[in-house]
Order: C-alpha cells, then sequence, then structure tokens
C-alpha cells in the first residue's frame, strides 16, 4: 500500500528542515510541499543565520543570495534523494532559489519528476 499524499508531504518537509538545519546551523519554518503530477514544489521560510544578518545589514544582500543558491546546488543531490525516496519516483532536475529582500526571508525548491505517477 502506497503512502498517502499527506505522509508523502510530510516525509519531504521534515527531511528537508533537517538537513537544512544540519546544513546552516539554523532552522526552515512554515514548510509547504505540493505534490504535482509532473513534479514537487517546496516553499520555506528561512532563519537566517547571524553572519547573513550583517552581511544583509551592510548591503550585502545580493552576496547572501548567490551564496545560498550556491549551497543548495551542491547539496541538490541530498534533496533530490529525499524527494525519490518519498515520492517512489526519479526527479530529473532540480532548481532553487532564495528570496531574501523583504521582512521574511524564504527559499522554494522545485523537482521535476520522470513520468507521470500512473506510468510507474
Amino acid at each position: 500500500m502506497s503512502p498517502s499524499p499527506e505522509a508523502v508531504k510530510g516525509q519531504i518537509a521534515r527531511e528537508l528542515v533537517r538537513v537544512h538545519e544540519d546544513s546552516y546551523g539554523e532552522t526552515a519554518y512554515n514548510v509547504e510541499v505540493a505534490l504535482h503530477e509532473t513534479f514537487v514544489a517546496v516553499v520555506m521560510d528561512l532563519e537566517l543565520t547571524p553572519a547573513e544578518v550583517t552581511l544583509i545589514g551592510s548591503g550585502y544582500s545580493d552576496s547572501v543570495k548567490e551564496s545560498r543558491e550556491t549551497y543548495q546546488a551542491a547539496i541538490g543531490d541530498t534533496y533530490i534523494a529525499i524527494v525519490e525516496r518519498a515520492t517512489g519516483r526519479r526527479v530529473t532536475s532540480f532548481a532553487s532559489r532564495s528570496v531574501i529582500e523583504g521582512d521574511r526571508p524564504w527559499a522554494m525548491e522545485l523537482f521535476r519528476l520522470e513520468g507521470r505517477a500512473n506510468d510507474r
């Protein structure tokens, strides 16, 4: 019996937050996972590190954004493995975007899935 969509979303959210905390030393919260036929989208609010807050306060927001997106690409295989394990489907590509501007920094992770769920 396959896990329910809610169980899959919960597993993805928990594991991505754990990796995020291990990687950045800060948490992500308000994690929303959307399962679609051909992709999985994750949106999460970010807790910035003290160093990132200092950089942003000194006018280096672009450096923080670029650093986060580069790091997300570097650990992309870990994120991909989480989604593949939870969904039982192969991820063909991954994209990450960090939004640092505004009063609440957030990130979007997008995973393109191979085939369709009923093509398995």
